[in-house]
Order: C-alpha cells, then sequence, then structure tokens
C-alpha cells in the first residue's frame, strides 16, 4: 500500500488479522521478516521523530501537568529552547479546544480530553505521518463521534498524513480517504474503497443515504473475506 502526503487512511479488519501489528511496524516498534517500509523513499530502520503514534489509552504521566505532557515529546527528541516548547504545546491545546486546561493534571480531565492532549502530544513533534491506533475505542459512542469530527479538523489545519486503525466501519468511512480491509490472519489487504466527500465533514454526513451505502459496501468486503477464510480453515481441517 501507498500514502499520499495528506492522506487519511483507515484499516478495518477483523481480530487478530495484524492491524496493530502493522502500525507497530510502521512506527519501527516492531521488526519486519520480509519486503521493505519506506517514508519518502527511506527505510524505516526503528523509531523516529518523523513518526509518532497516538494510542488506545492515552498514558499520560499523571504527575505532569496538560502542558508538560504535551513538551514531553520535544523534550526527548529535540534541542528545542523550553519557552518554544511551551509555545508550541499551548499552540496546540489551543488547536484541540484545551487551553484553558494547560495547568491541571490529568486525572482532573475527562476520558475524551485526555484523548485531545494525546493527540496535541502527538503533534507537537511535527511529523510527517500520525498512527493512530483506535484512539477513542474507550470513550462513549457521543464523545467518540464529536471527536471523530475535531480530528478531522485537527488533521487538516495542521496538514497532516494519518493512518488510522479501528474495528469500526463508521468510524473508518467518516474519517477516511481511502479504506483499506484487512483479510483474516495472516492479514493482507484484499480491497482499498475509495471515500469520496469532500472535506470538511459534518456530522449531517452520516445519515446520509450515501453514507450508509459506502458502510454496507466496507462491510460486504470486510465480512465475506472473513466467511472465505472460514470455509478454507473448515476445508483444510
Amino acid at each position: 500500500m501507498e500514502l499520499k502526503r495528506g492522506e487519511f487512511i483507515s484499516l478495518v479488519g477483523p481480530s487478530g488479522c495484524g492491524k496493530t501489528t502493522f502500525l507497530n511496524a510502521v512506527a519501527g516498534f516492531v521488526p519486519i521478516s520480509d519486503g521493505t517500509l519506506q517514508l519518502d523513499g527511506r527505510n524505516i530502520p526503528g523509531p523516529g521523530p518523523d513518526r509518532a503514534m497516538v494510542f488506545q489509552q492515552p498514558n499520560l504521566l499523571p504527575w505532569r501537568t496538560v502542558l508538560a505532557n504535551v513538551t514531553y515529546g520535544l523534550e526527548l527528541s529535540t534541542n528545542m529552547p523550553k519557552s518554544e516548547q511551551r509555545d508550541r504545546a499551548h499552540e496546540l491545546l489551543d488547536l484541540v479546544g484545551l487551553g484553558d486546561v494547560a495547568h491541571q493534571y490529568p486525572v482532573n480531565l475527562s476520558g475524551g480530553m485526555q484523548s485531545r492532549v494525546n493527540l496535541a502530544r502527538a503533534l507537537a513533534v511535527e511529523p510527517e505521518l500520525l498512527l493512530l491506533d483506535e484512539p477513542f475505542a474507550a470513550i462513549d459512542a457521543q464523545t467518540r463521534e464529536v471527536l471523530q469530527v475535531e480530528l478531522l479538523r485537527v488533521c487538516a489545519a495542521r496538514d497532516v498524513t494519518a493512518l488510522f486503525v479501528t474495528h469500526d466501519i463508521a468510524e473508518a468511512a467518516f474519517l477516511a480517504d481511502r479504506v483499506c480491509v484487512f483479510g483474516p490472519r495472516p492479514g493482507k489487504i484484499v480491497k482499498e474503497i475509495e471515500v469520496p466527500w469532500e472535506r470538511p465533514r459534518t456530522q449531517d454526513l452520516r445519515r446520509s443515504r450515501e453514507f450508509l451505502e459506502k458502510c454496507d459496501e466496507i462491510a460486504d468486503v470486510l465480512y465475506s473475506s472473513k466467511s472465505a477464510a472460514g470455509s478454507s480453515a473448515q476445508e483444510e481441517h
């Protein structure tokens, strides 16, 4: 698969097919046994500041303020003066709507607010590629839909290229320019589905007939690949 600069790609597939493993390989956290992974023509040898990961759990450092959590990656990966680190963190917190809680601690934030801090922390290092592993899975449905809109707004504002793993077909369709459907283990892309809607996208899109039809198209590919794999496994048995 290939990503274009500024593109938002969603990955969906059955549990255990390797979506998160693939994301971890792109992040450089795990080695690959075959093939190549490249970013702008450069091989990916391991973790680097050109990629940032947003995990399912925010994993904020509880002893650091919201502002200090956002600057943490900058402290580790750059020689940027602390005043500039703080300025960038304040800018990103304003962007995600949390400028007024910069000096609070994570324990005082809701789950949705912690997820926004997690996103701001990842964006602080200005990665070429943002990797998101089901970042809203543990959040209630209403907040989740709000955060999806916010994610698109923030990605557009920062010209972010994103690779997003989810089990939620509607989430994948709402966010993506393309949805890549993984087949069962061993995972491989069985189909790439184009998502045609212009940006910015609003909640009204979810209620349209076209949106529901696109979700059905993704589901048909996903469930047919699972069924085919199940039939093959039974024949082998």
